[in-house]
């Protein structure tokens, strides 16, 4: 009962902050199909999830006020500037493959969701992102020792 909780909470924990999952769940003694399958379901499934309910919650938000833009300047921070430049210069596979290391799940679902709501592939790309970064992040963990 113990191990299900736990693979519950890698699962929850890869949804939120997916860079930090695949060591937390060698840390806890899990092998590379394990990791990788705790990860990339956990992941995906918290991906799906933020990026349907963003989608459902900007629609509906927006039935229910009517906004008028206004002509304020926008502040740019340093990450602010990533996601553009990203955006522009790799579209939707640049930030599919920042999403999992260096934004989170949640934030990176809400970017597609404001970005490409209508995208048939953003599922797919940010889907794939999320495998191969599982992949590779559990081989970090496991076989790279640092000093």
């Amino acid at each position: 009962m113990e191990e299900i909780w736990q693979i519950a909470g890698l699962f929850l924990f890869s949804a939120v902050r997916f860079f930090l999952a695949p060591p937390a769940a060698v840390i806890a003694g899990y092998g590379f199909l394990s990791t990788v399958i705790i990860t990339f379901s956990g992941g995906s499934i918290g991906f799906v999830l933020y990026y349907k309910f963003w989608q459902i919650l900007k629609t509906s938000f927006a039935k229910l006020f009517k906004f008028k833009k206004k002509g304020n300047k926008k502040t740019f921070s340093k990450k602010n500037k990533l996601i553009v430049k990203a955006k522009l210069n790799y579209g939707m596979i640049g930030i599919a493959l920042l999403t999992p290391i260096l934004l989170s799940i949640p934030f990176g679902a809400i970017l597609a969701a404001n970005y490409y709501p209508n995208n048939k592939k953003v599922i797919p790309v940010f889907l794939s992102s999320i495998l191969i970064w599982s992949i590779g992040l559990t081989y970090i963990s496991l076989y790279i020792k640092l000093p």
